[in-house]
């Protein structure tokens, strides 16, 4: 009996021994555990430092990133110790590192205003308050945010947070939501609600990314348009309007309201899309075309010329008297032809934007090459108006020897539009660009590619004598595809679609 207890205690004594041979850190930490103090540290220390003052001390750390004041990269603060107090070497000090100023991806948006407000304050930013629109049930409460939740702040280091309250215009809280969903949302709001597509990252696929009038316009609408996000494979459905032709359905290329938007690029240069329409009193629908903001300020587009207001507007396609001329190309359908060599007509999902459509050019006047009375004889423009209002001297013009001398082609600005899923390679390998990709773009969001007229060599093409403006090589035509685009695609010439609720510019904030 004594012997079977001996033997039993050796045994245990000896499997011990041996289990603590094997396992070193374990015996390390039973028989060499101890207390000790937490180092002293501040904001905007050295992180290194920090973790390597606790490892001295024997303790094991684990780096946690979070939005913050201090510089990226640097100590924020203990996560779940504090610094002077004593405590086992046996704790795994969490140790919160900066990720520099941002909104955190939750605890802003949803929350209070009280709440809310706290955490913003904290990253040490300028702060602005924007109130908007909203749902009964997001009254009150944080509905967006700039930049959005999980996201560090911008070049203009500016946090934009909005609270929603209840009053009449576009609710800002449907942004993200299903679109079935937010459509029925809206459907006891005094405003009719359409849905249409509009390009979007793949989170935001069958969700609402925006609107017009946008998310947060105050007031009244008659009708309130709701985009939700798709992909490459709704590309036609977005930019036709469909309409009866004979026994056909021609497909008119004229809605671009889903383009409006900011894109960037990643070093923050920006172009700001805004919807252009002829007249007031205008829908959605109505609009054809769009303009980048500088143009906007510009004031052409509210040049008392009919024929040079929209001259610098970017549209989907040429012109043509008959709307079949700016329709989808179908073979079944004669006057497409003249859309047959447009991307969108194509099955890549790209679609061009261009300004000028067909114009021409005579002694620096615009010319276009259907319906304008105006002419140029030997290189001087002469203007359709008094062609029209005296018949004598539009006969002396049109006999002149030097009738149709003069003209010439410019190039104008010219984007092409990527949604994701697009036939991308396709459209590389098919030499539409100039030049060789080294750093293929993020096909994972949409973007824009925007022309640079410096990497050419040419961009004036001066027409022969006697001939008269029909095909511009700066632009996709019945002859043929315009010039290679240069530059050649890249993740760092890419605009990037801005996935926010609304342009924070254009509603007023007030600073906290």
């Amino acid at each position: 009996m004594i012997t079977s207890i001996v033997l039993t205690i050796v045994l245990a004594i000896t499997g011990t021994v041996w289990y603590f041979t094997r396992n070193t850190h374990v015996a390390f930490t039973v028989f060499n555990s101890k207390s000790e103090v937490i180092p002293k540290a501040k904001a905007g220390d050295d992180t290194d430092g920090v973790v390597k003052s606790l490892e001295n001390k024997g303790f094991r750390t684990k780096i946690i990133d979070e939005f913050g004041a201090e510089k990226q990269g640097n100590f924020l603060r203990y996560a779940n110790v504090k610094p002077g107090s004593k405590v086992s070497t046996k704790t795994v000090v969490k140790i919160l590192r900066s990720k520099g100023p941002g909104v955190p991806a939750k605890g802003v948006v949803g929350a209070s205003l009280d709440n809310a407000k706290k955490i913003v304050k904290s990253m040490g930013v300028p702060v602005k308050l924007h109130h908007v629109p909203s749902t009964d049930a997001a009254d009150g409460k944080i509905v967006a945010s700039s930049p959005m939740p999980g996201n560090a702040v911008g070049k203009d280091s500016v946090i934009n947070i909005a609270v929603g309250e209840k009053c009449d215009g576009v609710p800002v809280d449907v942004f993200g939501l299903d679109k079935d969903k937010a459509k029925d949302m809206l459907s006891s709001k005094p405003f009719a609600v359409d849905l249409r597509p509009k390009f979007s990252s793949a989170k935001y696929f069958g969700k609402i990314v925006g609107a017009y009038p946008a998310l947060g316009t105050k007031g009244s609408p008659k009708a309130v348009t709701l985009y939700y996000g798709v992909d490459a494979s709704k590309t036609k459905d977005m930019v036709t309007k469909p309409m009866d032709y004979g026994d056909q359905t021609a497909h008119l290329v004229q809605r671009a309201g889903s383009f409006v938007g900011k894109w960037c690029t990643k070093s923050g240069d920006c172009i700001n899309l805004l919807p252009y329409v002829a007249t007031n009193g205008y829908e959605e629908e109505d609009i054809h075309g769009v303009m980048t903001e500088e143009v906007a300020k510009s004031g052409s587009v509210n040049s008392s010329s009919i024929v040079n207001r929209d001259i610098d507007v970017l549209y989907m396609s040429t012109w043509g008297q008959d709307p079949s001329d700016y329709a989808i190309y179908d073979k079944n359908i004669e006057n497409t032809k003249y859309m047959k060599n447009n991307l969108v007509s194509g099955d890549t999902g790209a679609v061009e934007l261009y300004a000028g459509r067909d114009s021409a050019r005579c002694d620096g006047h615009v010319i276009h090459n259907f319906d304008d009375p105006s002419l140029c004889v030997d290189g001087k423009y002469i203007d359709g108006e008094r062609l029209l209002d005296d018949s004598d001297y539009r006969d002396e013009m049109e006999q002149s020897p030097g009738i149709h001398t003069g003209y010439y082609y410019v190039m104008q600005d010219f984007m092409v539009v990527v949604p994701v899923g697009a036939k991308f390679d396709e459209l590389l390998n098919s030499g539409y660009f100039a030049g060789k990709v080294e750093n293929k773009p993020d096909l994972t969001r949409p973007f824009i590619l925007r022309r640079n007229p410096k990497l050419y060599k040419q961009t004036r093409v001066d027409l022969p004598k006697h001939t008269y403006p029909e095909w511009s090589p700066f632009i996709p035509t019945i002859k043929g595809r315009a010039v290679p685009f240069a530059p050649a695609p890249d993740d760092s010439n890419a605009y990037y679609l801005v996935e926010e609720p609304f342009d924070w510019s254009s509603i007023p904030g007030e600073s906290l």
